[in-house]
């Protein structure tokens, strides 16, 4: 494996991550999500990263878990890297996109499938390709969700009964169904989709860093606290972003009609 397996570039503000085995279909293996999770914690680190895009190159976006070769045996392979890691930190069962505490762009280029399905659904908001097509094809292989976006995440994003089919058929839908479903809010043709991508992401970068951080982390975790949980958390997280600079910064700016120039403190 290569590190070029995973490509990891810088754009202005944005960070872009890319799936390189397209003679694969950019299939995953377990070095490839080593190098997410390396990629990752870089962009946590990395104040100047504030928006970040997953993508993938060539034809596929994803055709899943790379199984070429002796199958029993890369089950076996599999089932022991994920008993290797502790289980709240390994790579298969982290959401790693969902952790980053920033904005992430998932832009479909191409068929999505098994576990190729589960990482559009850890990313904030997804744009599709007119060729992209999706499909959590686990029941089919007799498996489940592997990282648990499928069966946790998919049902906030297109509702109980929706997931429940798409889940239990195991089929795979093209890029107007899932915008129908809301699976994606926006559907391009293939030679648009990064731009379409950059320009959402610029979108974000206009508005001050630490309080988009902290809207991101409040949304997730309105998915599984009670109110009066979610209610402390918001007046503790507005306590912290009304002294930030980009805060006075931002309500000066607009008093002054002028656009904002955010600090990121």
């Amino acid at each position: 494996m290569a590190k070029t397996d995973v490509l990891y570039e810088k754009q202005d503000h944005i960070g872009i991550i890319t799936l390189n085995r397209p003679e694969k279909m950019n299939a995953m293996t377990h070095e490839m999500l080593d190098l997410f999770e390396n990629i990752t914690k870089e962009i946590r680190r990395d104040d100047d990263i504030r928006v970040v895009i997953l993508t993938g190159q060539g034809r596929y976006f994803c055709a899943g878990t790379d199984l070429s070769g002796d199958v029993p045996q890369a089950f076996e392979t599999e089932l022991r890297y994920m008993k290797s890691k502790d289980s709240t930190t390994a790579a298969f069962s982290q959401w790693l996109f969902t952790d980053i505490p920033k904005p992430v762009i998932c832009a479909i280029n191409g068929p999505a499938v098994g576990a190729g399905a589960e990482y559009p659904l850890q990313c904030d908001i997804r744009i599709a390709a007119q060729s992209a097509k999706w499909g959590e094809v686990f029941v089919r292989r007799g498996l489940i969700p592997d990282t648990g976006a499928g069966t946790y995440l998919l049902p906030h994003i297109v509702g109980i009964s929706k997931a429940c089919e798409l889940c239990f058929s195991g089929e795979v839908i093209d890029a107007d169904e899932m915008l129908r479903i809301g699976l994606v809010h926006q559907v391009v043709p293939d030679d648009q989709l990064m731009r379409a991508a950059i320009e959402l992401a610029h979108r974000f970068l206009k508005a001050a860093p630490l309080a988009v951080q902290m809207t991101k982390q409040l949304l997730y975790m309105g998915l599984e606290r009670t109110i009066e949980h979610h209610h402390e958390a918001t007046r503790y997280c507005f306590q912290l972003a009304a002294r930030t600079e980009d805060a006075v910064e931002g309500v000066k700016s607009f008093l002054e009609k002028r656009d904002p120039i955010w600090k990121n403190r």
